[in-house]
Formats: C-alpha cells, structure tokens, sequence
C-alpha cells in the first residue's frame, strides 16, 4: 500500500497477503482526517474480500488435506426388517475416526435441523478455524420406515440417518462393508468415467497432471483405485468451487 498526499492506493502484491499488515494499515488509515469517507469505504469493502477469499484458500486445502487423509469406513452394523437389508456404519463411530482428522487441519462440523414444506432439512456446516463454513443440506422424511417402534423412535431414527447421510456427502466420506467390500474398493481400479472426469477437472481448472500426480504420490492416473479416484475428484471439485467462488467476487 502507498499513500501520495490525500490519495491512498493499494496493490495486491506481498504485503497485502499477511492479515497483521493489513490491520496494522487500516488502523493507520482510519486515524488519519484527511481521507474521504468515499475511498475509506472502498478499502473497507477491498480488505473484507481479501480477507474472505483467503479464509476460502485455507479452508478448501485444509478440506482436500482431510479428504486425503481420512480413511474408508467400515460398515460395522446391520439392519433387517421387512424385505430390508442394509449394512451401514454407526454415527458414532464414523465422529470417532474422522473428529481428530478435522481437528487436525482446524475443521470441525455441526447441524441444524429444520422443517421445509412436508419434508425435514439437516444442515451440515462445515466450518474452519479461519472463519469460513459450508453449508450442505440433505432432505428427509421425519419418520423411519420401520414401523416397529413406536412415533418418538421412529423419528429419532430418521434423524440420525440422516445425520450419517448428510456428514457422509458434506465431506466426502467413503464407506465401505467391514470385508470383502472394503477390500474391492481399495484394490479395483478407477473407472473409465473416473478418469474422464479427473481428465476434464485437471483442464478446467487448470491443473498440470505431474503436478497432481506428485501430490497424489502415483506415476499416472491409471494406478488409482476406485476409492482413491473418488478422492482426487472430490478435491479437483473443491478446488473448482473455489474458483467459481474467487472469480464471482
């Protein structure tokens, strides 16, 4: 930032990327007299949309860090009623892997539950130590199907699928059968559509593939498995998101 006369002008350069600087410049002009309340208000507004898109930049590499890390689930439970049959993994246990992960790179989660027309919304925040959050909803009916429990269960139910459900699509879990299953996932390999859209997200965003090849810790995109080509997808997404974010600002 440099000042001639009344005049204040910045520059996105260097020493606009360190917060301490810019407050320490803000404060410095906010004391002065002779700035116009005009131009005041415009550095105002430029500060508080570099400081957001920053806060964006920190959230999104400490999202695709935790996506790296976190590891397939297992499905550990069962359900049987009726001509339903499904595994799934406990809420409980999914918090207990994935809660020191995003604690790790200052991410942490929460929900809100609401009412939208006939059917209920979860929301799932996602929110990073910088101050920046996501909102993800996921819609569902307020009652479980098994009609074995009474009213109180079978919505206390619903609800805590749903909270699975929705922590699982905010942030990219995979979950996998405790076996077999867990096994495929990892040893099968990306997909031809996979690749294709990996292929198409590297160009969009303008990503070399050496690149993220080297972050990846592989030697092409053929040795992903299915389970690690669903990873690098979810942050070329993110990384795309954040773009559209950057250039809608």
């Amino acid at each position: 930032m440099t000042k001639k006369g009344s005049e204040v002008t910045t520059t996105e350069g260097n020493d606009l990327t360190n917060n301490e600087q810019m407050q320490n410049a803000l404060l410095e002009i906010v004391q002065r007299t002779d700035i116009d309340p005009e131009r005041l208000e415009k550095f105002l507004d430029l500060q508080i949309k570099m400081e957001d898109r920053q806060n964006l930049q920190a959230f999104n590499e400490a999202f695709a860090k935790f996506q790296k890390e976190c590891p397939i689930i297992s499905k550990t439970k069962k359900v049987e009623f009726g001509q339903t049959k499904y595994d799934y993994a406990p809420l409980d246990e999914m918090v207990h892997i994935i809660r020191p992960i995003l604690g790790k790179y200052g991410l942490s989660f929460s929900f809100n539950l609401s009412q939208d027309s006939e059917l209920m919304c979860l929301t799932t925040i996602v929110s990073h130590s910088s101050g920046c959050s996501k909102d993800f909803q996921y819609f569902f009916n307020d009652l479980h199907d098994d009609k074995r429990m009474n009213q109180s269960q079978r919505r206390k139910s619903a609800i805590t699928f749903a909270k699975r459900s929705a922590l699982e699509n905010a942030l990219g879990i995979v979950t996998a059968g405790e076996d077999d299953d867990a096994r495929r996932a990892v040893d099968n390999p990306a997909t031809e559509e996979q690749l294709e859209k990996i292929q198409s997200l590297l160009k969009t965003t303008d990503t070399p593939e050496s690149q993220f090849l080297n972050y990846l810790k592989i030697e092409s995109l053929g040795m992903l498995s299915v389970v690690d080509a669903k990873k690098a997808l979810n942050l070329l997404n993110s990384k795309r998101n954040a773009l559209v974010s950057k250039e809608g600002k």
